[in-house]
């Protein structure tokens, strides 16, 4: 089934060619009135927490930037002391139609319950996604993400059908047979993390003799990690495989599955959860909301403005973003669009310089005619750091040291620090399906 907006020409909703500044006061400004007052009505946790902040009145837009933010670790002590959901649980049991769970990748995980209209706003804001990266409905995407409850599986699979494109529902593991598989069917487009084409690539020349290219496939559709915003990542995930890689799909399971995704001009991640949640831009180091501006960085902060069943106020997501652009877009979408810096989590501090990994593995990326493009970062359990070690996988053995001390000048002159270099043989680290931890905290 589509959209009730027919997506007949680039565009899939018409919520990506309103303006900013009129969806706050035409969707934005009546949708967090009335969930503001579900949420105090309905859920025990946010009595307690908004206790505090609540006007004879009721809460409005303009209440927001005084409510204090939610931190995932209180949602998860929440599910622990009232199982299985949480006291955040904003809606009765009988009206939960699907359970999923985080991935647990930054903590313990979390159980997500969905009623029916969460799913619908879940799955419309993902063909948005999938739509502006290119897949239409003329494609079949065989769909390579864990369905093992996490809701890239099943939720991701229901976004790329809403787009009319045929689905292969293939999910994670034996990769021999995916690859059979898609000899057999022929899809055009593949969905999967970035990461995982390593793997796919080098089965494909020890076990079936092929290159990447013999496949066809013509678009690839990734999330769950970073590094398709490293042009030199990208322009080498093109070379080997033949086809377009579009960064298509951004989100956290725990807000909204997918909420950014590039356009055909693919500068920056449109964001598209208009009508859903609200984002907001924290400073990195204070309490204080950033204006949208290009340029600015911040953390993105997500409130729900439909959800039943666990509405967010306030979210803090720990990734860090930087604002691309604000202006229309040649595509035609006036949603902001961004860039992901890095996940607080994976930034390490060397000697007073904050690091994010990504910016490691942009370094990386300069040298994969040499480098196989994996990695993992080896730092002292806590900080401050003094030692941090890049171990680099090569494409080919001995490759010399001129190739260590070009990468120890490339960290040194963009991240401002000097790491030691450890190369590794070709297939030394190991390929996943799912998400590549890059960071190894060691004793």
């Amino acid at each position: 089934m589509k959209s009730q907006h027919q997506a007949t020409t680039e565009i899939w909703s018409p919520f990506e060619t309103t303006s900013w500044e009129q969806l706050q006061n035409r969707v934005v400004r009546p949708l967090i009135k009335k969930q503001l007052a579900s949420v105090l009505k309905r859920s025990p946790f946010y009595q307690k927490k908004l206790g505090g902040h609540r006007p004879k009145k009721g809460l409005i837009l303009a209440d927001l930037p005084h409510l204090p933010f939610t931190e995932k670790h209180e949602l998860v002590e929440d599910e622990q002391k009232h199982p299985p959901f949480g006291s955040y649980l904003a809606a009765p049991t009988g009206q939960i139609m699907r359970v999923h769970r985080t991935s647990g990748t930054s903590a313990l995980p979390l159980l997500l319950a969905l009623s029916k209209k969460d799913i619908e706003q879940t799955v419309e804001c993902g063909a948005r996604c999938f739509w502006a990266s290119g897949l239409r409905p003329q494609d079949m995407a065989v769909h390579c993400l864990n369905y093992c409850l996490w809701s890239g599986g099943l939720t991701d699979h229901q976004s790329l059908e809403r787009t009319g494109a045929a689905v292969i529902p293939y999910g994670v593991g034996n990769s021999s047979n995916l690859i059979r598989t898609i000899l057999a069917l022929r899809p055009t487009a593949i969905h999967c993390t970035p990461s995982y084409l390593a793997k796919l690539q080098t089965l494909l020349e020890r076990e079936f003799s092929i290159t990447p290219r013999s496949l066809g496939l013509r678009l690839g559709l990734f999330g769950g990690e970073g590094g398709l915003q490293s042009r030199d990542f990208r322009k080498h995930i093109e070379s080997v495989w033949g086809f377009r890689a579009m960064d298509a799909n951004y989100g956290a399971a725990d807000v909204l599955s997918m909420f950014g995704a590039e356009c055909k001009v693919r500068n920056g991640l449109h964001f598209m959860g208009q009508g859903v949640i609200l984002p907001e831009l924290k400073d990195p180091k204070s309490d204080t909301i950033l204006v949208w501006e290009k340029g600015v960085r911040g953390e993105f902060v997500f409130t729900s403005l439909r959800k039943e069943c666990q509405p967010l106020i306030r979210y803090r997501s720990h990734d860090i973003v930087e604002v691309v652009g604000i202006d229309r877009c040649a595509c035609g979408r006036r949603s902001p669009r961004f860039r992901i810096v890095g996940r607080l989590e994976d930034m390490i501090v060397v000697r007073g310089v904050n690091v994010f990994i990504s910016s490691i593995a942009a370094c990386i990326n300069q040298h994969l005619d040499q480098l196989s493009g994996e990695f993992r970062v080896r730092v002292d359990r806590e900080d401050p750091i003094e030692r941090c070690i890049i171990a680099v996988e090569t494409r080919a053995d001995n490759p010399g040291s001129e190739l260590i001390r070009q990468l120890e000048d490339g960290f040194r002159q963009s991240l401002y620090f000097k790491p030691a270099v450890e190369l590794l043989e070709p297939g030394s680290l190991p390929r996943t399906e799912g998400k590549t931890q890059r960071l190894e905290r060691i004793l």
